[in-house]
């Protein structure tokens, strides 16, 4: 919400905005106008081929325009990850679906889990060795937990394990190979 409130208020800040040497702010307007133009088209709670094709006109006169933040000396250079993943939204939305219900809050939780809890652990002396033994011991014992999980559901669907034939009663397997060492171009033939 917080993100939204600003947008409604950004090309009216930009607007009359002094810049150096008087430019006119025509330019900053454009670039910033068609990147809340992009912003606006992906947050649709649906897209057909012409609100994907106006997506990808919007980011196309984004990057026309942005050099006016160069030429102002407020960037060198556009390397910013999350300017470059724009270019992947038509193609996420093509292939998933809206971007409605997608969120930070997971890489935040993970932040959370990874390194405030691992440096929680520590004596705060030579902090990341101890990071990373924890980070190591705790992934092992939620591995151990999915295998345990796993294992128990085994026990309780007995019958789920089964290949899917008629008139199979059970599966034999040997306990040693026959033969070791086989390349796999040996075992297409």
């Amino acid at each position: 919400m917080e993100h939204k409130n600003i947008c409604r208020i950004l090309i009216g800040l930009i607007i009359n905005l002094p810049l150096p040497h008087g430019q006119a702010s025509v330019r900053v307007v454009k670039a910033a106008r068609t990147l809340l133009d992009f912003l606006y088209l992906a947050q649709f709670p649906s897209h057909t081929s012409n609100t994907l094709k106006c997506l990808d006109d919007s980011l196309a006169r984004f990057h026309h325009n942005k050099s006016v933040f160069v030429d102002l000396g407020l960037r060198r250079d556009f390397n910013i990850l999350k300017l470059h993943s724009l270019i992947h939204y038509q193609t996420s939305i093509s292939l998933f679906g809206t971007v409605d219900n997608y969120n930070t809050e997971q890489s935040k939780h993970l932040h959370i889990d990874f390194a405030k809890n691992a440096y929680r652990t520590t004596n705060r002396r030579d902090q990341y060795p101890q990071m990373t033994a924890w980070l190591e011991r705790h992934k092992k014992v939620q591995e151990h937990s999915l295998v345990m999980n796993w294992q128990q559901w085994v026990l309780d669907h007995p019958q789920a394990i089964r290949p899917p034939q008629i008139g199979i009663q059970s599966l034999k397997m040997s306990v040693k190979p026959s033969v070791r060492g086989v390349s796999f171009e040996d075992l297409i033939y």
